[in-house]
């Protein structure tokens, strides 16, 4: 193969990449409305307060993803100057996905900081 076929295939392959690690990315999208609930319950239910919390911290499991998405899509893109990309679509999602999963990590790690700023977490 020449090496116009194999940068194509490359391109195609993390195009796809993209796609899966966007979506994988959207885990973060749930934990949004944990936070939400645990900011809400703060008060007197502690065993639903921490439920809710420990799912709120552990969607932010996805950012990584996010990040990776947006490192390959930015690869991809100098990529697609050069050469045409029959899956242009599949990375345009998967950076749409990672940019909704940075959003939504924000807003899960602004509630979570107030929560353990604003309640003695670890002490009783």
């Amino acid at each position: 193969m020449n090496n116009q076929a194999v940068a194509k295939i490359r391109m195609h392959q993390r195009s796809q990449q993209c796609l899966w690690c966007g979506l994988v990315s959207l885990l973060t999208l749930i934990g949004v409305p944990f936070a939400m609930l645990a900011l809400a319950a703060r008060g007197d239910r502690d065993f639903f307060f921490g439920l809710c919390f420990f799912f709120a911290v552990l969607s932010l499991a996805g950012f990584p993803f996010a990040l990776a998405t947006v490192v390959m899509s930015v690869k991809v893109r100098g990529s697609e100057k050069k050469l045409w990309n029959a899956a242009r679509p599949y990375r345009i999602l998967g950076a749409v996905c990672a940019m909704l999963n940075i959003i939504a990590s924000s807003v899960v790690t602004a509630i979570v900081s107030f929560l353990i700023v604003n309640r003695n977490l670890f002490g009783g």
